[in-house]
């Protein structure tokens, strides 16, 4: 905290010395009688007390008093008050200018304290919506197993400037040279990879495929199995020649 310093030397004087009694002198009369008074007052009289030792001077130098003026610290919090009272109103100044603004003129901005209502709520369904669509590119993507290939995304630019996924996709690729029951199990992951909530119309199209796919695949089984039995039993062969006699 801030504060003013002040130092006051001493006076480096020295004390008053006492001064020394003076002698009491005695003015000599003219007569001898009085000359002989005198003499024998002076000579009764106490002697005059001796006077004290002068005081040592002081060291200026080293005998000084501290001042310290402390500052009101309502003072400080009353500037920085004032401070941040003009950057908030910066702020709301930009802010305001920012909503008088036609909405396709507006420039995109990272700080968040300037968008206006709208555009936070425009931003709070842009984060939802890059959410479902990354979840269910991400379980279309883990449903297919093999089939699938890399996940793509479009974007859409925020008025907080950054990008969020509106859109995506998944390619697949069915393997090939499978039959039987891997041909028809690799076809319902297909299915179940297209047919996750929250999908598109084309994934459902992409579903129903499959399941045609399996239906053709186990009719075509079917057939085959009962062909085969047919064979095995003997009921593909050709009828033998039956003679009727009357």
């Amino acid at each position: 905290m801030p504060a003013a310093v002040a130092l006051v030397p001493l006076s480096n004087g020295s004390a008053p010395a006492t001064q020394p009694a003076q002698p009491t002198r005695t003015e000599p009369s003219a007569s001898g009688q009085g000359s002989g008074q005198a003499s024998t007052a002076s000579a009764s009289a106490p002697p005059a007390p001796t006077p004290p030792p002068p005081a040592p001077p002081i060291n200026s130098a080293a005998s000084v008093i501290t001042v310290i003026q402390q500052l009101d610290p309502r003072d400080i919090a009353g500037d920085q008050g004032g401070e941040a009272a003009d950057t908030q109103s910066l702020a709301e100044r930009q802010q305001q200018e920012r909503e008088a603004t036609p909405t396709n003129a507006r420039q995109p901005t990272s700080n968040p304290a300037l968008l206006t209502a709208s555009e936070r709520e425009i931003v709070q369904q842009l984060r939802s919506r890059d959410a479902a669509v990354r979840t269910e590119e991400e379980s279309h993507q883990t449903l297919a197993g093999a089939n699938a290939g890399m996940i793509s995304y479009s974007y859409t630019a925020g008025p907080d400037g950054r990008l969020y996924a509106t859109g995506g996709k998944v390619s697949i690729h069915p393997l090939q040279g499978l039959d039987g029951i891997a041909a028809i199990a690799n076809q319902a992951a297909i299915s179940r990879a297209a047919s996750v909530p929250g999908s598109s119309a084309a994934d459902f199209n992409v579903a129903k495929g499959a399941s045609m796919n399996i239906s053709a695949m186990i009719s075509a089984q079917a057939y085959a199995a009962a062909e085969s039995y047919r064979a095995t039993i003997g009921l593909n062969a050709a009828p033998s020649a039956i003679d009727l006699r009357g």
